[in-house]
């Protein structure tokens, strides 16, 4: 079965919209990433769902971490969906969306439990491992220490990024 054509990205700006796909995330998740994931459901400040027909599937969540640099929080799909490039089709928006707010690199940092499958998507789509080290020489150490905190990045994730320059062909 082939979703893709039937998939509709929207905004998800109201509280009432954004309680709608929380039982994505109870689907995704579990332990602190779950009430970190709802938490964050709540405050970011861009959520983008993924609809077939009248039901949500899946969600992203968006945050701008720096005047050129955006921040892929979670991507969630419920599990019936799953295998059919979701992940990927909002993947794909998130780039355009910072890429329209002239953001120059995106990041995302990948949980150990969901690593391989977050990895596989992220590398996917352009992405590349960094580490702390890296991100501390193009930015400086104060300014990565800051980067790290904004993107709550803990101790065992895996945190990769993708240049929009060379997307856009700057």
């Amino acid at each position: 079965m082939s979703l893709d054509s039937d998939i509709q990205i929207i905004e998800a700006s109201s509280a009432e919209e954004r309680e709608i796909l929380s039982p994505i995330l109870d689907d995704s998740f579990e332990g602190w990433y779950l009430s970190h994931a709802r938490r964050t459901l709540r405050d970011i400040e861009k959520v983008f769902a993924a609809k077939s027909g009248e039901k949500f599937v899946g969600l992203v969540m968006l945050k701008l971490v720096d005047r050129k640099i955006g921040y892929v929080y979670y991507i969630a799909v419920s599990r019936e969906y799953r295998g059919h490039k979701i992940a990927g089709r909002l993947l794909e928006h998130s780039i355009s969306y910072f890429s329209d707010q002239g953001c120059e690199k995106v990041f995302a940092s990948l949980t150990v439990e969901h690593g391989g499958e977050s990895r596989s998507l992220f590398l996917s789509h352009g992405f590349v491992e960094t580490n702390f080290g890296q991100v501390s020489k193009r930015y400086g150490k104060l300014h990565a220490i800051n980067l790290y905190r904004k993107m709550l990045v803990v101790s065992g994730e895996l945190v990769v990024y993708k240049n929009l320059a060379k997307t856009l062909g700057q």
